[in-house]
C-alpha cells in the first residue's frame, strides 16, 4: 500500500518526547537516515465544560456540494512529504522528514490526539478509521456524530500492544509523544510493519514559528493519502475564508494588545511562547504575546515576569487537566496579581485547548481572539 522512498533528512534539533512539543537546544545528528526496504505491501466520555465557559465556535464544514468520490475508485499513487521522528546514534530524539508513496488509501487508520482526530472527521474520513485516543477537550459539536462511530482505544495514548491489535494500516499522530515508546512506538518501526504514519507538519518547524500554512499543508496531505484532495482543498479555502473574514477588525491605531495566555501551573504560569501557533493565531488577529520574545513553544515562567509585563487581556484555556474556572479563581484570588490590567478589569476570553494547537478550529479561534482584542 505504501513505500518510503526516500532517507530521512534530519534537522540538528533534538527534542523531547513530550505532549506539548517545545523548543530544545541544537543537537548534531546524521544527515542521512536509512529507509526500511521499499514496495513491501501495507496491508469516554469527557467531563463538561464549566457553566461560565463558552462553547467552542464552529469551524466551517465542507460545503454541502463538495464531491464524495469514492477513493478507491479514482485513486492515482501519491507521494506525500511527512514529518518523521526517529533517534540518532545517541539515543536523542529528532525530526526530519521524509517522501512516502501511497498506492491506495488507508482503510484501518488510528489517530492519536484530538486535533489530528478532527482533521479526518472533518474530511469525512471516519469510515476509513478503526480506532482514535487522547481527547483533550469536547469533539466539535458537528463532529460528534462521526466521532462516536469510531472506537476509542484509551482516554489517552493506547498501548502499542492495543494498537497493533487493532491491525492498522495508517496511524497519524499530532504530538511526538503519540510515536513513543509509551505509545504507537517509532514511526520506523511502524513503517517496517508496513503501516504508514503521518506527524503533524509543525513538530518539524525547528528555530521557526508555526503557522496556520502548516495546518493547511497537513489537510492537503491526509486529503492526497485518502483519495480526497477536493475535500481537503474546500476544507482550507472555508478556514482562508475566515480567517480573511476577521482581518478587518484587527485595523486599530496605537500598539497592539499585550496578551498572556495561561495555559496551567500556580506557582510557575505555563505559557505559550515565541513560536507557538497561539502566538501566530494572536498576531493575525491583531495582538501581541507578551512573551514573544522567549524562545519556543510552550515554557514556564515566573508570576513577576507576568506582573512586569502587565498583560491587558489574558487567554485561559479550557482543558480536562486545567479548566478555566480554576485559573480565574487563582487570578482574582492572589492579592499579588491584582495590579495586573487584565485582572483589575476582569478582562479574560477562553479557549479550547485544542484552538491552540495546530488544526482544524485555529481560524475560528483567530476570529475569537480578533474580537477580544478588538473590544
Amino acid at each position: 500500500m505504501f513505500t518510503r522512498s526516500l532517507a530521512l533528512f534530519a534537522t540538528s534539533l533534538a527534542i523531547a518526547l513530550a505532549v506539548v512539543a517545545c523548543g530544545a537546544a541544537s543537537t548534531p545528528a546524521p544527515a542521512e537516515i536509512q529507509a526500511p526496504p521499499v514496495n513491501a505491501p501495507m496491508p469516554v466520555s469527557t467531563p463538561a465544560s464549566p457553566v461560565n465557559t463558552p462553547m467552542p465556535a464552529v469551524t466551517p464544514a465542507l460545503p454541502t456540494d463538495t464531491p464524495l468520490p469514492t477513493a478507491e475508485a479514482t485513486y492515482a499513487p501519491v507521494t506525500v512529504e511527512s514529518c518523521t521522528a526517529f533517534k540518532d546514534e545517541e539515543g536523542e530524539i529528532q525530526t526530519g522528514t521524509a517522501s512516502y508513496i501511497y498506492s491506495e488509501p488507508p482503510t484501518r487508520a488510528i489517530t492519536l490526539n484530538q486535533h489530528v482526530t478532527e482533521i479526518m472527521l472533518a474530511l469525512e474520513l471516519q469510515d476509513h478509521m478503526v480506532g482514535t485516543a487522547y481527547i483533550d477537550d469536547e469533539i466539535l459539536p458537528q463532529y460528534q456524530s462521526a466521532y462516536q462511530s469510531i472506537p476509542v482505544l484509551a482516554e489517552e495514548y493506547p498501548s502499542r500492544e492495543v494498537i497493533l491489535a487493532h491491525n492498522p494500516d495508517f496511524i497519524y499522530g499530532g504530538f511526538l509523544s503519540a510515536f513513543g515508546d509509551g505509545a504507537a512506538g517509532s514511526q520506523d518501526t511502524l513503517n517496517e510493519l508496513d503501516i504508514g504514519t503521518y506527524l503533524t507538519s509543525a513538530i518539524c518547524n525547528v528555530g521557526s514559528a508555526d503557522t496556520l500554512d502548516d495546518v493547511y499543508a497537513d489537510i492537503r496531505a491526509i486529503g492526497d493519502i485518502f483519495g480526497v484532495p477536493d475535500r481537503a482543498d474546500a476544507l482550507v479555502q472555508a478556514m482562508s475564508e475566515e480567517v480573511a473574514e476577521a482581518a478587518p477588525r484587527t485595523d486599530s491605531p496605537g500598539d497592539p494588545l499585550r496578551v498572556f495566555i495561561f495555559d496551567s501551573g500556580d506557582d510557575s504560569p505555563y505559557t505559550a511562547v515565541c513560536c507557538s501557533m497561539f502566538t501566530n493565531m494572536l498576531e493575525t488577529a491583531g495582538g501581541s504575546n507578551v512573551f514573544d520574545d522567549v524562545d519556543g513553544r510552550w515554557k514556564s515562567v515566573s508570576w513577576e515576569e507576568v506582573i512586569d509585563r502587565d498583560p491587558e487581556l489574558i487567554v485561559l484555556t479550557e482543558a480536562d487537566w486545567s479548566t478555566s474556572q480554576e485559573k480565574i479563581d487563582l487570578l482574582l484570588g492572589d492579592a499579588a496579581l491584582a495590579d495586573i490590567t487584565a485582572v483589575k478589569e476582569q478582562r479574560f476570553v477562553v479557549l479550547q485547548f485544542s484552538s491552540l494547537v495546530p488544526g482544524i478550529r485555529n481560524a475560528a479561534a483567530i476570529a475569537e481572539l480578533a474580537e477580544a482584542v478588538g473590544q
